[in-house]
């Protein structure tokens, strides 16, 4: 799926042009040159309004010809020994899905510690018995088989924020629906989660999962994570409270 992606749709295509008989881009009325990227590889471009990640997705599958299906995001790219991996099994597919590792970046940097990784992540899947599940962002293919889904060698490269204004946007947009998403669950905020919550975060991320070690970097991105849940949370509390207003009657 893809909106304003011109600047990294086109190392994602290249890194996977050779293994997919066809390619199916769902766009959200991109008005950069995506469009064009992805009709310069042969995709079948589909415009749709964005309805969420998790609907858009499982739309764009829903439009595939084909039951075997690679599902990658606009900013990411297989990695030549995953290329190979995703090769083999194309020969002989032998399960309903398969994971793998994902390698996200920020800037030219790799994240290896903290709480972005490690991450195995299902994107190579048999859409007769998987689908995304139902959570609305942080979208996950369910294996509905009950199986276990296969491990491929090698990494699908992430690269997840070009810079720091990149960073401090997506999580406020992530917060937001995160929070609708709660709210619409039925969950309750209260000022303790608001409290506890993002210092535990930090705390998890940055001392146990030893995001130190990417120096800076990993600094900044625990201290993201940590504003992301208090963002989070805050909003959680701003639905709540806007329950609880009286309604005004005429």
């Amino acid at each position: 799926i893809t909106y304003n992606e011109e600047f990294n749709l086109q190392r994602c295509l290249e890194s996977a042009r050779e293994l997919v008989d066809e390619i199916v881009i769902v766009d959200s009325g991109s008005t950069d040159r995506t469009v064009d990227v992805a009709k310069s590889f042969g995709a079948n471009v589909i415009q749709r309004e964005f309805t969420g990640f998790r609907d858009q997705k499982q739309f764009a599958v829903d439009q595939a010809r084909y039951d075997h299906v690679l599902a990658l995001d606009a900013d990411e790219a297989l990695t030549p020994q995953l290329a190979k991996s995703i090769q083999a099994v194309r020969l002989n597919w032998a399960l309903d899905a398969y994971a793998f590792s994902r390698l996200h970046y920020f800037g030219t940097q790799p994240i290896r510690y903290g709480g972005w990784n490690p991450n195995r992540i299902t994107r190579l899947f048999d859409r007769r018995s998987c689908a995304y599940g139902e959570a609305s962002i942080h979208e996950y293919i369910e294996v509905r088989s009950g199986k276990p889904a296969g491990f491929l060698e090698g990494k699908l490269t992430h690269y997840a924020y070009k810079d720091i204004d990149g960073l401090i946007a997506k999580q406020n947009r992530y917060s937001s629906q995160a929070a609708e998403e709660m709210h619409l669950k039925g969950k309750k905020g209260s000022a303790m989660r608001l409290l506890v919550k993002p210092v535990f975060r930090w705390v998890k991320e940055y001392i146990f999962r030893r995001g130190f070690l990417d120096g800076f970097n990993g600094f900044l991105i625990a201290w993201a994570s940590a504003q992301y849940v208090f963002m989070r949370e805050a909003k959680l509390l701003e639905f709540n409270r806007a329950d609880q207003s009286p309604k005004n009657v005429t």
